[in-house]
């Protein structure tokens, strides 16, 4: 008795695909039914199950169609056993070549989905969910992506070729508008691979996509490493110099960053987020209590003098919104998250080029932007030894082992010693 079965050609036809088909056999002499359907590749066919695999655009209509053709070769090779005819299976093929299936064109493929439609998505429900942040940075490394591999580019086409490619780009230098761009950091190309793949999880998700493709994690992928950068802040003689230093007239706005930076460090490292959002009313018989923007986490600490002397000099003021800072005076509600993380985004930058203006004038040699207070914060604790449960509560972490890998950013105290130790001989 005959047998039959589907096969993909070894040898590429003249437009360099395989072509895929039947192959009946009789006797140990082979006949082939092919009718004009190929694949871009061997690897997308699964010989075990006898289908087309799902990376191609049409698998499913593809494998229907020849598991169809392949049953009515089975039936007409039984109807040929039953009227018990001597045959070939050449004869099997004729018996079935005049009953095409298919005698229309293949409907067109399925538009693949754009990676910009996830994007878009996404970056219009951050700004919805008012997060600037998010949306400023993601939407300009989207910007980059796009500029390297064009706003049409589909999932499939991100393969890992394409990602390493991509990381080179970012890499080196590049001349876009006239205009010199610098290479970008390990960290900040690791960001812009952190968007993509936050885009195909997005798709995944929604069944836009599946995993035959995903091009990150595992052997002979694309895996995001983040590497430590080096964390210092002030030490107390620089703090001291800061917080001693007297600004002429015309260096008010001087005078008033350098308050905010203050503010942060002695508050245990807030973030400049939740200081500019000071509120007299957060403050009662000698205690600041508020609730961190970044966790929701509330807890309160004790108003230093340093802080204290510092909050008369805004008493008088004109209390906007009830801030104790006017940064945000010109945003008109402050329930409009995405209008107030603007305003945050565009202060902070402005009080980092402030205090980077104020090292120079102190002769200090380091970083003193607006979350260095927080760095200088954490480095005088662990040179304090202060315990890290203590410093949970400060910080505010849900978990101790946050505070614990923050604080070892800081730990070189033993070291140093271990080090003394070894060489003084």
């Amino acid at each position: 008795m005959a047998t039959a079965k589907i096969v993909t050609w070894s040898r590429k036809d003249k437009l360099g695909q395989f072509p895929i088909g039947i192959k009946v056999s009789q006797k140990g002499i082979p006949a082939y039914l092919f009718e004009g359907n190929a694949l871009a590749s061997r690897e997308l066919w699964d010989a075990a199950k006898q289908q087309v695999k799902k990376a191609h655009p049409h698998a499913t209509r593809l494998t229907n169609f020849l598991s169809k053709r392949l049953s009515e070769i089975n039936g007409k090779i039984l109807e040929f056993e039953t009227d018990q005819r001597t045959y070939s299976a050449e004869d099997i093929i004729n018996a079935i070549k005049p009953k095409p299936v298919l005698d229309v064109p293949m409907p067109p493929a399925p538009k693949l989905p754009l990676f910009k439609d996830v994007a878009d998505k996404y970056l219009s429900e951050q700004k919805g969910l008012g997060n600037y942040d998010v949306y400023n940075t993601d939407k300009s490394r989207l910007k980059r992506f796009y500029e390297f591999a064009g706003e049409q580019v589909t999932f499939a086409d991100i393969t890992v070729e394409h990602l390493r490619r991509f990381t080179l780009f970012l890499r080196m230098g590049r001349n876009r508008n006239h205009k010199e761009h610098k290479p970008l950091s390990d960290r900040t190309v690791t960001n812009h691979l952190l968007v993509i793949r936050t885009m195909y999880n997005r798709a995944k998700t929604a069944g836009l996509i599946g995993n035959d493709t995903y091009p990150f994690g595992g052997k002979e992928k694309i895996v995001i490493k983040f590497g430590k950068t080096e964390k210092i802040g002030l030490v107390a003689d620089e703090i001291n110099q800061l917080k001693e230093y007297k600004f002429d007239k015309h260096q008010t706005h001087l005078h008033h960053s350098r308050n905010i930076w203050l503010t942060c460090f002695y508050f245990a490292g807030m973030r400049i987020t939740d200081a500019l959002l000071l509120k007299w009313s957060d403050f009662q018989n000698g205690r600041f209590y508020y609730v961190m923007s970044k966790n929701g986490e509330p807890g309160s600490l004790p108003t230093p003098a340093v802080i204290a002397a510092i909050l008369e000099e805004y008493r008088n003021n004109d209390h906007v919104h009830d801030l104790v800072f006017p940064y945000l005076n010109e945003v008109e509600n402050l329930e409009d998250r995405f209008e107030v993380r603007k305003r945050i985004g565009f202060v902070t930058k402005m009080l980092g080029e402030h205090m980077g203006i104020i090292m120079e004038l102190l002769a200090i040699k380091k970083n003193a932007s607006p979350h260095k207070a927080r760095h200088a914060f954490a480095q005088l604790a662990e040179e304090k030894e202060i315990h890290p449960k203590v410093l949970q509560k400060l910080y505010r972490h849900e978990s101790m082992l946050t505070t614990m890998g923050y604080q070892s950013n800081f730990s070189n105290k033993k070291a140093d010693e271990a080090l003394e130790a070894v060489i003084d001989f």
